[in-house]
């Protein structure tokens, strides 16, 4: 717990402390753009996701603009010793808000989760649950390349609180460090290393340490496509997921985009994902 209440301590502090950055160097006369002086839409750059892969973007939303990113349906499948769990999430949504040049405000919301755990030498379900699960608060502070250039850095702190209707979840956070390079020919890197503070079954914090990479390309004018490798390791389980993560992505204006993918995992009893979703910025 107490190593939770550091973290909690860390967050709200480091946020204190962005928030305040994009004003205090600020001269009288000089005008920034903020949450109550948007981008004019003229100026805004190309509108830049966290979906579809799991790696995050290092660049913000446009300060006064706001942006819905949603799993309109997913499917995570997984089977072990004889038992498959499923669950299908319906409108996993992150609402996200720019309120300064440099730093947006989201909230991810998932609205309804239906979970099952089958036997399959029995063939009867052994439980189901179906609700509304936890709510996700996250600030992203991008600390350099928002504004242009080849490559971008950002901190996404996040809080977890136990909203869930059918979870018994404790208050869970953690860190996110995203990065981003444009490579030749339109090929985009990004990478990400991130630490998740989760309460564990000994009803004590743990950790939970993740790494990510990605590329993505452009195949025209409106179709991208991407290909992702993701890992995670629980210090308290001391087990290691790796996953395979591929998609595509369509354009069907500079505001809004559709995707789908899957999210593979490789070593035994990892989970696998299908989703389709969009993203749309106003």
């Amino acid at each position: 717990m107490r190593n939770f209440l550091i973290f909690f301590i860390t967050f709200f502090s480091i946020s204190h402390i962005y928030g305040q950055a994009d004003t205090v160097k600020v001269k009288p006369t000089q005008r920034k753009y903020s949450l109550f002086n948007p981008v004019p839409k003229a100026e805004m750059k190309e509108m830049a996701t966290d979906r579809p892969d799991a790696t995050e973007t290092a660049y913000t939303v446009e300060a006064g603009h706001f942006q819905m990113e949603s799993d309109l349906f997913k499917h995570v499948r997984n089977k072990a010793n004889q038992v498959l769990s499923t669950s299908n999430i319906f409108n996993l949504a992150n609402y996200k808000l720019g309120l300064t040049e440099k730093m947006d405000l989201q909230l991810a919301i998932p609205v309804y989760v239906c979970n099952r755990i089958r036997n399959l030498n029995t063939g009867k379900i052994i439980q189901k649950t179906a609700g509304f699960d936890d709510i996700t608060l996250r600030v992203k502070y991008n600390l350099w390349g928002n504004a242009g250039g080849k490559t971008a850095f950002a901190l996404l702190p996040f809080l977890s609180f136990p909203t869930s209707s059918f979870a018994h979840n404790e208050l869970q956070g953690g860190v996110i460090f995203p990065f981003a390079l444009s490579l030749n020919k339109g090929l985009n890197f990004g990478t990400q290393a991130g630490l998740e503070i989760v309460k564990e079954a000994d009803n004590a914090y743990h950790s939970n340490i993740v790494y990510s990479f990605t590329f993505g390309k452009p195949v025209n004018a409106v179709f991208n496509v991407f290909a992702e490798a993701f890992t995670s390791y629980n210090t308290y389980s001391k087990e290691t997921g790796i996953y395979a993560n591929a998609g595509i992505i369509y354009s069907i204006s500079p505001n809004f985009n559709i995707d789908a993918g899957i999210n593979y995992g490789i070593n035994k009893e990892r989970e696998k994902i299908i989703f389709s979703g969009f993203s749309y910025r106003l």
